[in-house]
């Protein structure tokens, strides 16, 4: 078997469509922007500044979707992590927070409206996005979150106990927060898609091509790969939580934590579990700290995820067996679970789960730390960064453009949440 990372192993090459042939860069190339990183943000970036006549160069070290883009579990989440609008709102201020809000409430409507407009073919499933209560405790507060969402103009709304059971399938939950603008589709097909339809429109996308030195200044930034260089008025920096063979600003990478997120897929599931279990076929994700969360396929199987405690040693092996085993528990008509397809992503973290936009030096940038929340957000946030890009007011900005805070004691602190997962998991198990 081929090894956790290995691009084999990701399910989602089953439906995607080919990824296209962009060529290396080669020689020198002068742009307005040139966007390094071709994943979700990026694309949706450049695809934007297309619209808007922008001249764009994508440099991306592998292939579209080849990094978390196409390695996530596919739902398509408009809300924050762990956060509710009044906590943006506190932690931002009222300007940014009530724009960010706004963003992220509107976000996963944005995918699909794009996936309608441009006819990407990435298996689309828009029937909303559940997230349950594990424990009846938490049901006021989350009821709370649900009215502060509608407030803030999203669509989300709280389902009863009953009306839980029923969309899920399973008498696990005590309630939920349902969004029916959320949803789950195939991330590989949809990054891909972004690239294609913005080459089509004239981004200039160049595959295999790691930059691996950016010199320069204000207005006349060059990006430099092994066979070539790119000139350029703006540099956004899209690498998100992947890891570069060479930091190209160390800040930046070490003001977050890269999360690695295992994922599986089940075998096919039977028509009679499929009428049973997410019936309406919407993606859920609930509220533990070892998150819950899974979509069904376009052929019918079952997708969901976790974080390995402690360590990555034996983690695939370990995870299989505990993933059936919850499976099992909180769907039992599932009977036992075995999974065809295991690999990996990563999502990049935040110390208060926020996004964050980096000013590095003068017209460089760097947006990161979607929190888990990539598909959605980064669709939405690279969109009006490209707004910004061709010469918006950073006053329309959902963040505000900072300085990069690197975490203390980092090379320490990134083992945090795999340490810490042992005691989320007990405080799961504590709550009634």
């Amino acid at each position: 078997m081929a090894a956790i990372d290995a691009p084999e192993r990701v399910y989602w090459r089953q439906d995607a469509p080919p990824a296209a042939p962009f060529p290396r860069l080669s020689g020198e190339l002068q742009c307005d922007v040139v966007i390094i990183g071709g994943g979700i943000m990026g694309l949706s970036c450049a695809l934007a500044l297309r619209e808007q006549g922008v001249d764009v160069v994508v440099l991306e070290a592998s292939e579209p979707g080849a990094g978390a883009s196409g390695r996530n579990g596919g739902l398509v989440v408009p809300s924050l992590p762990r956060l509710g609008p009044a906590d943006a709102r506190r932690l931002l201020g009222p300007d940014y927070g009530t724009r960010l809000v706004s963003l992220v409430a509107d976000s996963a409507q944005q995918v699909f409206a794009s996936i309608a407009r441009h006819g990407l073919r990435c298996s689309a499933v828009q029937r909303g996005w559940l997230n349950p209560a594990h424990a009846a405790q938490l049901v006021p507060g989350m009821q709370r979150r649900a009215e502060d969402w509608g407030r803030a103009g999203s669509r989300a709304r709280w389902l009863s106990r009953d009306e839980t059971v029923g969309r899920i399938g399973s008498s696990h939950f005590h309630g939920a927060l349902f969004d029916p603008s959320g949803g789950h589709l195939n991330p590989l097909a949809y990054t891909r898609e972004l690239a294609r339809v913005a080459a089509a429109l004239g981004a200039r996308i160049h595959s295999h091509s790691p930059v691996i030195g950016i010199s320069g200044a204000a207005g006349h930034w060059r990006a430099t790969t092994g066979n070539g260089t790119v000139g350029a008025r703006v540099l956004l920096q899209c690498t998100n939580a992947m890891r570069l063979k060479k930091a190209l600003a160390p800040d930046v990478d070490h003001s977050f934590v890269a999360l690695l997120v295992y994922e599986f897929a089940t075998a096919p599931l039977s028509q009679a579990q499929l009428k049973t279990l997410l019936p309406g076929d919407e993606a859920l994700s609930d509220s533990r700290n070892n998150l819950f969360a899974c979509c069904r396929t376009i052929d019918h199987r079952l997708v969901t995820g976790a974080m390995a405690a402690v360590t990555h040693l034996g983690a695939e092996h370990r995870l299989r067996h505990a993933l059936g085993k919850r499976l099992q528990r909180i769907f039992p008509q599932l009977g036992c679970v075995s999974f065809d397809f295991a690999w990996r992503g990563s999502a990049a973290l935040t110390p208060d789960f926020l996004p964050r936009l980096m000013r590095v030096a003068e017209g460089w940038y760097a947006p990161i730390g979607c929190n888990g929340r990539g598909i959605a957000l980064s669709t939405a946030l690279g969109r009006r960064l490209a707004d910004y890009l061709s010469g918006g007011s950073a006053t329309n900005l959902p963040i505000p453009i900072e300085a990069a805070q690197p975490i203390a004691l980092h090379g320490l602190a990134r083992y945090l949440p795999q340490m810490l997962l042992p005691l989320g998991m007990w405080q799961d198990g504590r709550r009634k």
